[in-house]
């Protein structure tokens, strides 16, 4: 045998060769494309760490909402209870030779004056009525002439009904009060300008503030006096009132 022909037929044998190979390796790529993909391990870490996340903000929103809530409610209790726990107890005085006539208008007065939301002043109007009229009658406030009746005549005494004497008398101190800045009956200065200002009317408790800065003795009669030239009256009020009725109740 030829060396030439030798070589060929090793040639040819050597492609036989390949050519049985080569569907082999095609058909363990076919396999190897058919096969289904595993899950990828790390699209579920990332989407259950996700999740984690999600549910740990949630949370957080929950806290602060609530504890923003929580904030609000014990602000307003304290904005509600705080000023009644500090408040001063309060006394409201005691009456003193005050006549069984006017302390049977104890309950109607101390209605009116919680109406009017002075009701520490109770006491005291009781001891201002027993000065203005010892309970007798019917304007047992002597009232009729405050800008606060309107159902009766302005002359003095015409009130013709014992609870409306007391409605127009409580709403017209309480309005005393307001005129002498006295929010609490401990206030006694302040308490001296309302009294004198219920019994003079005409602005004195203004007055009185304007020019010595509270009550005395001595600028209620001046204002009396004042009063009388500017009327043309031999009389104006009682200038003494104060005294006239602190004599009634005692603070002691």
């Amino acid at each position: 045998m030829t060396v030439q022909k030798k070589a060929n037929i090793q040639k040819s044998a050597a492609r036989r060769a390949q050519s049985c190979a080569k569907p082999a390796a095609r058909t363990g790529a076919a396999r190897r494309a058919a096969a289904p993909k595993k899950p990828s391990v790390s699209k579920k870490t990332a989407s259950l760490a996700a999740a984690e996340i999600r549910r740990a903000e949630v949370l957080r929103y929950r806290l602060i909402i609530g504890c923003v809530l929580l904030s609000i409610g014990i602000i307003a209790a304290l904005a509600l209870f705080l000023p009644k726990a500090m408040r001063r107890p309060v006394n409201p005085g005691r009456l003193v030779g005050v006549n069984a006539d006017v302390q049977s208008y104890e309950q109607a007065v101390r209605q009116r004056c919680r109406e009017y939301k002075i009701e520490e002043f109770s006491t005291l109007m009781l001891a201002m009525m027993q000065q203005e009229s010892s309970g007798q009658g019917t304007d047992i406030f002597q009232c009729s002439e405050s800008p606060f009746n309107t159902e009766y005549d302005h002359a003095p005494g015409s009130i013709a009904d014992a609870g409306y004497s007391i409605q127009v008398g409580v709403e017209t101190f309480a309005y005393c009060l307001k005129s002498a800045h006295c929010k609490h009956i401990a206030d006694q200065e302040a308490v001296k300008v309302a009294l004198q200002d219920y019994n003079f009317g005409n602005g004195y408790a203004a007055w009185a503030l304007d020019n010595y800065g509270g009550y005395s003795p001595e600028n209620a009669l001046e204002f009396s006096e004042m009063m009388k030239a500017e009327l043309g009256w031999d009389t104006y009020g009682d200038p003494e009132y104060v005294e006239h009725v602190l004599q009634y109740i005692t603070f002691a």
